[in-house]
């Protein structure tokens, strides 16, 4: 028995997305653990976000860890982080290199630091956030976050592996203009309830609206493209902007 506190780990699955082997896999590496644990495997197509408060709501333990049905855990993964968390006196911990917490907000909300839910290990005494079931995209970035800025957040390196397929959430792909709305939809919601991102929130539209209109101009829809890159200059003449709306208009 270690002398850690136990963890409960929640696992949205849902055949439809993800084969059973890969969750096989998944709750395999929580078994080879040091730590103590409590595996949640929480079934059914409502999304990740329901799925997600499900398991939350079902958790016997103060730590919970959540991790995706098509990803794995390294060994050492919760020993480190609980370590870590006690080192720092803090309520989130998540995979990365250490930063400060300006840099995480900015990293989390307009940078690339995305990739994150599968290292979550969050104290539910410190963090009362749930996940917001109404965002389609987005809601794991929001629920970090609000759970960081509210008791605090130190990274680890090499938590975990993410394995990709093609029948996975992320790579079921979404219509452009779909996108957009959801994007516009979590950019509201992050500034809504994270104060310590509203100044990027000009850098998010702006790195938004490019993105929609290289999809417009990679379709053949050169005046569409137009259109939101210009919406995008308004906003901020960044350097990204300026360059796909070069690629667009002069080829070669």
């Amino acid at each position: 028995m270690s002398d850690y506190p136990p963890v409960s780990v929640v696992i949205p699955y849902s055949e439809r997305y993800t084969p059973e082997w890969m969750l096989a896999e998944a709750t395999d590496s929580v078994d080879a653990q040091v730590v103590e644990t409590e595996t949640l495997v929480i079934e059914g197509a409502d999304g990740p976000a329901a799925a997600r408060n499900r398991g939350l709501e079902r958790a016997t333990h103060r730590h919970v860890a959540f991790l995706d049905a098509d990803d794995t855990w390294h060994d050492d993964k919760l020993e480190r982080q609980l370590d870590a968390m006690a080192a720092a006196d803090v309520g989130l911990c998540v995979e990365g290199e250490p930063r400060t917490m300006d840099d995480f907000v900015y990293d989390v909300f307009v940078g690339d630091l995305t990739s994150l839910m599968s290292s979550v290990l969050v104290d539910t005494e410190r963090v009362a956030a749930r996940f917001d079931a109404d965002l389609e995209r987005g809601e794991d970035l929001l629920y970090i976050l609000e759970a960081a800025t509210a008791a605090g957040v130190c990274l680890r390196p090499d938590l975990f592996t993410r394995r990709h397929h093609p029948e996975s959430v992320t790579a079921s792909g979404m219509d452009v203009e779909a996108s957009l709305a959801h994007s516009k939809r979590f950019a509201y919601r992050v500034s809504e309830r994270v104060p310590e991102a509203h100044p990027y929130v000009s850098i998010y539209y702006t790195q938004l609206y490019t993105d929609i209109g290289r999809s417009h101009a990679a379709a053949g829809d050169d005046a569409r493209a137009r259109d939101y890159y210009l919406r995008a200059l308004r906003i901020n003449p960044h350097p990204y902007t300026l360059a796909a709306l070069a690629r667009t208009y002069l080829p070669g």
